[in-house]
């Protein structure tokens, strides 16, 4: 998590923080198919995904529709809900064997009181979110289908081998049939 963190920071972290962030911190280890947080629970913490993928997912009305893919090393959480308190509208589900190291958000909330350091990494990460959110929105918005699969395809290229195509068929808004029809003009145009 050291290193990752001080990736997106740009900078070192003080012994005293990684110090305080491993006391709050525990591991957990999931197989394929757990799930890490069920649609209508509470999210309480963040997770630091060393290795393994995961996917978010809604369910509206009996239909399941990808929302994000993570994959090692990342962090990540639902931030609707643990900053609102409520429950949250998306699953958490292994897509891979994984191993995650685990922050309650109430204290690592205690330790920005005590850190600014730890309280500039809480922000930068919420930022990445938002950016992130941001990218999907545009993708979603101003794209057709075919832009849609070759900006993941040229942005996140690793989501075609660690991910079944159904779900990133959902991620991109369209049918897993429509995703079999583009993949096959996409090949013919080739």
């Amino acid at each position: 998590m050291k290193d990752y963190i001080e990736s997106i920071i740009g900078k070192s972290l003080p012994k005293e923080d990684l110090a305080m962030l491993h006391e709050i911190s525990s591991v957990q280890e999931f197989t394929k198919g757990d799930s890490l947080l069920e649609q209508g629970q509470r999210c309480t913490q963040i997770w630091y995904l060393s290795n393994g993928a995961v996917r978010f997912f809604e369910n509206v009305h009996g239909e399941y529709r990808t929302t994000h893919f993570f994959q090692a090393p990342a962090m990540f959480t639902v931030y609707q809900s643990i900053l609102t308190g409520e429950p949250s509208e998306l699953s958490i589900e292994a897509t891979t064997d994984l191993k995650l190291e685990v922050l309650p958000y109430h204290e690592l909330k205690a330790l920005y009181e005590r850190s600014h350091s730890l309280e500039s990494v809480g922000r930068i990460m919420a930022e990445f979110q938002f950016i992130g959110e941001m990218n999907r929105r545009r993708m979603l918005l101003n794209m057709d289908a075919l832009q849609r699969y070759e900006y993941l395809e040229a942005n996140q290229p690793e989501v075609f081998q660690l991910y079944q195509l159904k779900d990133i068929a959902t991620y991109i808004g369209i049918t897993p049939v429509s995703l079999s029809r583009l993949r096959k003009y996409r090949m013919e145009r080739k």
